[in-house]
Protein backbone atom coordinates (compact mmCIF):
# COMPACT_ATOMS: atom_id res chain seq x y z
CA UNK A 1 0.00 0.00 0.00
CA UNK A 2 2.98 2.27 0.94
CA UNK A 3 4.10 1.72 -2.39
CA UNK A 4 1.47 2.25 -4.20
CA UNK A 5 1.03 5.53 -2.47
CA UNK A 6 4.46 6.85 -2.99
CA UNK A 7 4.57 5.74 -6.71
CA UNK A 8 1.14 7.68 -7.24
CA UNK A 9 2.92 10.93 -5.48
CA UNK A 10 6.05 10.39 -7.58
CA UNK A 11 4.00 10.26 -10.65
CA UNK A 12 1.93 13.48 -9.92
CA UNK A 13 5.45 15.39 -8.75
CA UNK A 14 6.89 14.35 -12.12
CA UNK A 15 3.66 15.53 -13.97
CA UNK A 16 3.87 18.63 -12.40
CA UNK A 17 7.31 19.38 -13.11
CA UNK A 18 7.22 18.44 -16.79
CA UNK A 19 4.09 20.89 -17.32
CA UNK A 20 5.07 24.23 -14.87
CA UNK A 21 6.57 26.21 -17.60
CA UNK A 22 4.86 27.52 -20.98
CA UNK A 23 5.82 25.73 -24.13
CA UNK A 24 9.11 27.55 -25.40
CA UNK A 25 9.63 29.10 -22.37
CA UNK A 26 13.07 28.95 -21.13
CA UNK A 27 14.43 30.45 -18.33
CA UNK A 28 17.26 33.10 -18.73
CA UNK A 29 20.69 32.41 -17.48
CA UNK A 30 21.91 35.74 -18.36
CA UNK A 31 21.02 39.48 -20.16
CA UNK A 32 21.61 38.12 -23.57
CA UNK A 33 19.46 35.32 -22.58
CA UNK A 34 16.71 37.34 -21.81
CA UNK A 35 17.40 39.66 -24.90
CA UNK A 36 17.58 37.13 -27.43
CA UNK A 37 14.93 35.06 -26.14
CA UNK A 38 12.01 38.09 -25.84
CA UNK A 39 13.13 39.52 -29.26
CA UNK A 40 13.14 36.09 -30.80
CA UNK A 41 9.11 35.55 -29.13
CA UNK A 42 8.10 39.04 -30.38
CA UNK A 43 9.90 38.41 -33.85
CA UNK A 44 7.54 35.34 -34.26
CA UNK A 45 4.59 37.32 -33.23
CA UNK A 46 4.28 35.06 -29.92
CA UNK A 47 3.50 37.61 -27.36
CA UNK A 48 2.40 35.31 -24.87
CA UNK A 49 5.61 34.46 -24.58
CA UNK A 50 7.86 37.37 -25.18
CA UNK A 51 5.54 39.09 -21.98
CA UNK A 52 7.13 36.16 -19.62
CA UNK A 53 10.72 37.83 -20.22
CA UNK A 54 8.99 41.50 -19.86
CA UNK A 55 10.18 43.27 -16.39
CA UNK A 56 7.04 42.69 -14.22
CA UNK A 57 6.03 46.10 -13.58
CA UNK A 58 2.94 48.22 -14.27
CA UNK A 59 4.74 50.68 -16.75
CA UNK A 60 6.71 47.74 -18.78
CA UNK A 61 3.48 45.82 -19.33
CA UNK A 62 1.68 48.35 -20.41
CA UNK A 63 3.84 49.73 -22.69
CA UNK A 64 4.32 46.30 -23.74
CA UNK A 65 0.63 45.80 -24.42
CA UNK A 66 0.54 48.84 -26.30
CA UNK A 67 3.23 47.83 -28.57
CA UNK A 68 1.60 44.17 -28.94
CA UNK A 69 -1.51 46.04 -30.42
CA UNK A 70 0.50 47.70 -32.42
CA UNK A 71 2.71 44.78 -34.11
CA UNK A 72 -0.85 42.87 -34.49
CA UNK A 73 -2.11 45.75 -36.65
CA UNK A 74 0.93 45.39 -38.68
CA UNK A 75 -0.03 44.32 -42.45
CA UNK A 76 1.11 40.51 -42.61
CA UNK A 77 3.38 40.82 -45.59
CA UNK A 78 5.49 43.20 -42.30
CA UNK A 79 5.01 40.42 -39.96
CA UNK A 80 6.22 37.49 -41.98
CA UNK A 81 9.20 39.24 -42.70
CA UNK A 82 10.03 39.70 -39.55
CA UNK A 83 9.13 35.63 -38.66
CA UNK A 84 11.30 35.04 -40.55
CA UNK A 85 14.14 37.41 -39.81
CA UNK A 86 17.29 36.88 -38.04
CA UNK A 87 18.61 38.59 -35.12
CA UNK A 88 22.30 40.24 -35.57
CA UNK A 89 23.40 40.90 -31.94
CA UNK A 90 26.19 44.21 -32.61
CA UNK A 91 26.79 45.03 -29.18
CA UNK A 92 26.67 43.59 -25.68
CA UNK A 93 27.25 46.32 -23.12
CA UNK A 94 27.54 45.11 -19.44
CA UNK A 95 26.37 48.25 -17.08
CA UNK A 96 27.03 46.69 -14.09
CA UNK A 97 26.59 42.65 -12.89
CA UNK A 98 22.48 43.61 -12.47
CA UNK A 99 22.47 45.55 -15.61
CA UNK A 100 23.33 45.29 -19.33
CA UNK A 101 22.42 46.71 -22.40
CA UNK A 102 21.96 44.50 -25.83
CA UNK A 103 22.06 46.39 -29.44
CA UNK A 104 20.59 43.85 -31.51
CA UNK A 105 19.09 44.52 -35.21
CA UNK A 106 17.10 41.70 -37.54
CA UNK A 107 17.93 40.78 -40.60
CA UNK A 108 14.29 41.92 -42.14
CA UNK A 109 14.49 45.92 -40.84
CA UNK A 110 18.32 46.00 -40.60
CA UNK A 111 17.12 48.95 -37.94
CA UNK A 112 20.01 48.43 -35.02
CA UNK A 113 18.05 48.89 -31.58
CA UNK A 114 18.73 48.34 -27.82
CA UNK A 115 17.48 46.45 -25.19
CA UNK A 116 17.84 46.55 -21.79
CA UNK A 117 18.62 43.33 -19.60
CA UNK A 118 18.40 43.82 -16.25
CA UNK A 119 18.41 41.17 -13.22
CA UNK A 120 15.81 41.40 -10.18
CA UNK A 121 15.46 39.11 -7.28
CA UNK A 122 18.55 36.36 -8.86
CA UNK A 123 16.40 36.28 -12.44
CA UNK A 124 16.71 38.04 -15.94
CA UNK A 125 14.14 40.29 -17.35
CA UNK A 126 13.82 42.52 -20.67
CA UNK A 127 13.43 46.24 -18.98
CA UNK A 128 11.02 47.14 -21.71
CA UNK A 129 10.14 51.24 -20.89
CA UNK A 130 14.10 51.64 -21.45
CA UNK A 131 12.77 50.71 -25.80
CA UNK A 132 10.90 53.62 -25.56
CA UNK A 133 12.97 55.90 -22.76
CA UNK A 134 16.40 55.31 -23.46
CA UNK A 135 17.19 56.04 -20.35
CA UNK A 136 20.49 54.75 -19.24
CA UNK A 137 20.26 56.48 -15.95
CA UNK A 138 20.73 53.11 -13.26
CA UNK A 139 17.57 53.79 -10.87
CA UNK A 140 17.80 50.83 -8.38
CA UNK A 141 15.44 48.05 -9.11
CA UNK A 142 12.96 47.35 -5.96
Amino acid sequence: MRNRIFSLLATALILLSACSGPEGFKKPEDALDAAREFVRAVLDGDYKRAELYVLPDEEDMRLFNRYKDYMKNQPEKERLGLKSSSILINKVEQLNDSVSIINYSNSYSKKPMDIRAVKKDGEWWVDFKYTFSGDEALKPLE
